[in-house]
């Protein structure tokens, strides 16, 4: 549609993404142009056949009649919200329209656009949809539209701040030189990219990142090389030819000029390497194999005071971020040899990954962590002694809670959150397995279907799982509270028709250690809290949350 035709935009609908978009393979039709808020979790999909990382404060701009496919199953509980709308454009002066065309990204042949939302503008957009999406269909006609209006506001701004980017071509040979670094590359190749002269396209990028190009593609390879180097058993050879060293000896002098080390020495220097690492629990596995981290990226209300302790003791550099967020300039300030850790999305590790060496694919679960960790860090002996502690710790928490466990008693978490309720899924990672694999705690049948770590569940779910000892975590979000869903779910008559709140065996949970905060040291925080609940519940309830 051209800018200057009038059109006007109609709304049509809105959903929450809770009521689907998180298993692997399903498939969703979008038949009207439509936005998709992202306001927790993340996930991968295919839009048209084009993958995309989606995560919170994701706006995506959706064209009408396209497909969606679920790449993988949602992590980190992803919800939003699926809004829908219909443009039409005037023919003439007078009241005649028609449905008119729109697309998201024009100038392109993508039928889709992404922008991510920050701060309080993002704050302020969800609050606004959660009371819409709160007052059902209690909402008026003006307040759809105008959100509606402003969510296509926000989508021209990202119009916008692209087209206006002055550097562009610079960005784009950024881009080339990530995805094809074991090739052959040249100067006049990546200045041909931008669209400009070499000498010119020198300068320009030398302005921007301080080094030549080809400097800094050799910087990149050889953070690819470290990579390699500690994940892989391939020879030097090997690695110089995979990162675009076409001849080894060369490569072994350029490695050794920008890490101070031949390459066959480098793994054995790790320990004395600046460290980033992307999270408490990594940078506690580390500090707990002997290794201690420069800096942790960590949220502050998700770090739990035990790990806070811990890296003040040994004088780890907290870098503070937003939830779901990423300050990348601090990360770069810190000047790091080596960054170890899950990044967010795809687009935070590639930046990441300009920085210097990222040790990243870490698995959910604190054992398997560690084993991966140790491996990495040439430290499996000292992993093995940590190993043998936690399981006895398991086996010792298995024994006090024997006489529950042949009883068979069922257990469950609830999740209660700002957008509803999840039950924790009893095959999954982390305190799942903690809970109902290494401890043989029994799950109510009725949730025997949850195969993701948190599921969805209604207050119908909870009353057929009837458990009878409850968990109840009161998630903790920077933005939003629990407090309103966990009025009505104490309100509400399946509450109180629950054999585990008639016997007063609810328990509250803190988020910033049953989940956040599931490392070695809180693993026994855990364990102690769930030994000291179930075999004390007939004192009365215990923490019950209000």
């Amino acid at each position: 549609m051209s800018d200057t035709m009038k059109w006007i935009a109609q709304w049509k609908s809105m959903k929450s993404l809770t009521s689907g978009w998180i298993s692997v393979g399903e498939q969703y039709y979008i038949s009207n142009h439509s936005f998709l808020l992202i306001v927790d979790g993340k996930t991968s999909c295919k839009i048209n056949g084009q993958k995309v990382y989606v995560s919170y404060g994701d706006l995506l701009a959706i064209e009408e009649n396209s497909t969606v496919e679920m790449l993988e199953e949602a992590s980190l509980d992803l919800n939003g919200w699926h809004i829908q709308f219909e443009v039409f454009a005037s023919l003439d002066e007078g009241q005649q329209v028609e449905k008119g065309e729109w697309r998201p990204a024009p100038g392109n042949h993508l039928t889709y656009q992404k922008k991510q939302l920050t701060g309080r503008a993002l704050s302020d957009l969800i609050q606004y949809v959660n009371e819409m999406h709160t007052m059902g269909n209690g909402s008026s006609w003006m307040q759809k539209q105008h959100l509606l209006y402003e969510l296509l506001y926000l989508h021209h701004q990202a119009q916008l701040e692209q087209s206006a980017e002055p550097e562009a071509g610079i960005l784009r040979t950024i881009d080339f030189m990530q995805e094809h670094y074991e090739q052959i590359i040249t100067r006049k190749q990546l200045a041909e990219i931008a669209g400009i002269s070499p000498w010119h396209y020198s300068r320009k990028f030398n302005e921007r990142y301080g080094k030549p190009p080809l400097d800094y593609l050799a910087h990149y390879r050889i953070y690819r090389a470290q990579e390699a180097l500690v994940r892989t058993t391939a020879t030097v050879q090997e690695i110089a030819q995979k990162t675009g060293f076409e001849d080894a000896n060369y490569f072994s002098r350029r490695f050794k000029q920008i890490t101070g080390v031949a390459p066959k020495s480098y793994q054995q220097t790790l320990s004395q390497r600046r460290i980033i690492a992307l999270s408490p629990i990594c940078a506690e596995v580390m500090i707990h194999l002997g290794i201690v981290p420069y800096a942790v990226v960590a949220i502050p209300t998700m770090l739990h005071s035990h790990q806070g302790d811990l890296f003040h003791a040994h004088n780890v550099k907290l870098l503070e971020i937003p939830q779901y967020g990423a300050d990348m300039e601090s990360i770069r300030t810190a000047e790091p040899e080596l960054i170890i850790g899950n990044p967010w999305t795809e687009e935070i590790e590639s930046k990441l990954r300009s920085i210097s060496p990222v040790l990243t694919g870490l698995p959910m679960g604190v054992e398997l962590v560690l084993h991966r960790l140790a491996v990495w860090l040439q430290r499996e002996e000292q992993a093995s002694r940590l190993e043998r502690q936690m399981e006895n710790e398991i086996h010792h928490a298995h024994q006090l809670l024997e006489s529950i466990i042949r009883r068979s008693s069922t257990v469950m978490l609830l999740r209660v959150e700002a957008f509803g309720y999840r039950y924790l899924g009893g095959h999954s990672h982390s305190i799942s397995r903690l809970l109902y694999g290494q401890l043989g705690l029994a799950l109510p049948q009725a949730l025997e279907k949850g195969k993701a770590w948190f599921n969805l569940c209604s207050l119908d779910l909870l009353m057929q799982a009837n458990p009878d000892y409850l968990f109840v975590e009161k998630r903790k979000m920077q933005h939003f509270s629990a407090d309103e869903n966990l009025k009505k779910l104490r309100e509400s008559p399946q509450w109180n028709s629950l054999r585990a709140v008639k016997n007063n065996c609810v328990y509250e949970v803190d988020t910033t250690l049953w989940v956040d905060g599931h490392g070695i040291t809180g693993q026994k925080k855990i364990l102690d809290e769930i030994v000291s609940c179930l075999t004390n519940s007939d004192v009365g309830e215990h923490n019950n949350p209000d």
